[in-house]
């Protein structure tokens, strides 16, 4: 009789001198973890939430995650300012018909000549400091002037249009949370603090493996059963997105020693993600190499399609991740598990990836007892519900169809096609860093 599976993994695992028994996670669990124990145990393996803090310019600083809170060093603005272009006068001078002097004209960047006295006005720009003695601005389109007097014709629906100082923020108030990503927006406000230098979280080192003894690499024409490494390819620019600074260690084949020297190079990053070599074949390697390097597991398997015999595990600081081998599986397996660990290297929790409600249209199969996730694109219905558009997919070894998609639809546990039309589902988006990272 033919040895099972298991038992010709167990004869393999020792042929090769790798002393992990039958292959299997010393954690292992019959049943597959689902999304959330899957993550409960990330969070547990990774521990606190740390990171080491670096300085760069600000211009290079979008993406990136701030390593302190950021305090404002002066009030904005820092002095009463014109917030139209028009007259400085006395707010209870303001009356139909009323006439003024004009004494001075303020521009952006002067410095009032005078305070504004009694019947006066000061002709003055947005933005320009407000003379003292003013208490209004009154709007120019609603005023006559000739060269010395200014009339008010008609009275300002608002009356005053003049920020005060400090109004939209003091001097020593926060401006920038620590852990909060670093936008635009945010740059502007930086700016606006005077930080030509920021302090961040440095990008959490990522080690990339291939494995496969069919893998060539990108660069070269595959043979007769061979593929080229796409897998690494895919995680490089994943890496990229989240702000980790990935390195390819290029492809490690079917056999013991390229396998574990590959592993120990990739221990002395802060992730190590290996992709392939995890399900049940006889060529699939990687636990057993894992273990044999040190790795405790944590877990294999979770209930999620595609992407099932995902493998985790930790080595002293360094989370591990066996990605399945299929391009699909490696894609979501990083989506939905590595970006919240690496978050835990970035000084923030982990935790599971901010989400969407959105009308799905698209295939669902039969019911699975799986989470199953599909690539779709997000657009507006024309009701303004937000609609997850299915792409062209055909299933977990097709990489195309996640080239295609902007999100992941997450089609629930036991869920089949609804009779009463498109039904909602959560949607992971894949673009925008505040959908990442949600907030600290």
């Amino acid at each position: 009789m033919l040895p099972t599976p298991w038992a010709r993994r167990h004869v393999l695992s020792y042929s090769v001198g790798l002393s992990y028994s039958v292959g299997r996670c010393p954690a292992y669990h019959p049943a597959m973890r689902s999304v959330e124990q899957a993550l409960d145990l990330i969070a547990k393996a990774a521990g606190e939430p740390h990171f080491t803090p670096e300085s760069i310019a600000l211009p290079e600083a979008l993406g990136r995650i701030l390593a302190a809170d950021v305090r404002m060093d002066h009030d904005v603005p820092p002095f009463r300012r014109a917030a139209m272009d028009g007259f400085a006068v006395h707010a209870d001078e303001i009356a139909e018909g009323a006439r003024f002097q004009i004494t001075q004209a303020v521009m952006a960047g002067d410095v009032p000549a005078a305070p504004v006295a009694a019947g006066e006005a000061a002709r003055i720009m947005t933005g320009a400091p407000v003379p003292a003695g003013a208490t209004a601005v009154v709007p120019v389109e609603w005023t006559a002037e000739t060269d010395e007097t200014m009339v008010i014709e008609r009275l300002p629906r608002t009356p005053v249009h003049i920020v005060g100082q400090g109004e939209h923020v003091r001097s020593g108030a926060v401006i920038a949370e620590r852990g909060s990503p670093i936008l635009p927006a945010t740059m502007g406000a930086l700016a606006s603090a005077g930080l030509a230098q920021v302090e961040v979280a440095a990008r959490p080192r990522v080690a990339l493996i291939g494995t496969g003894s069919e893998l060539v690499p990108v660069d070269h024409a595959p043979g007769p059963g061979a593929i080229r490494n796409s897998n690494s390819a895919t995680l490089f620019g994943q890496c990229l997105r989240v702000g980790a600074a990935p390195r390819d260690l290029g492809i490690a084949a079917d056999a013991e020693a390229p396998l574990r020297a590959a592993i120990r190079e990739g221990l002395g990053a802060d992730v190590l993600l290996l992709s392939g070599g995890v399900s049940m074949g006889e060529k699939d390697l990687v636990p057993a190499a894992l273990a044999a390097e040190g790795v405790r597991c944590v877990f294999h398997r979770w209930a999620v399609q595609p992407g099932g015999p995902l493998w985790f595990g930790v080595k002293d600081d360094t989370l591990v991740f066996g990605l399945p081998g299929n391009p699909a599986a490696v894609f979501v397996g990083f989506e939905l598990l590595v970006v919240p660990a690496l978050a835990t290297r970035l000084g923030r929790p982990c935790r599971a990836r901010a989400s969407l409600r959105a009308r799905y249209e698209g295939p669902w199969g039969k019911a699975a007892p799986r989470r199953r996730y599909r690539p779709v694109r997000l657009r507006s219905g024309a009701d303004g519900t937000l609609v997850a558009q299915a792409t062209p997919w055909q299933g977990s070894g097709d990489p195309f169809g996640l080239a295609r998609g902007d999100a992941l639809a997450a089609l629930a546990e036991g869920a089949a096609a609804p009779a009463d039309g498109p039904a909602l589902v959560d949607v992971v988006p894949l673009t925008e860093s505040l959908q990442l990272w949600g907030t600290a």
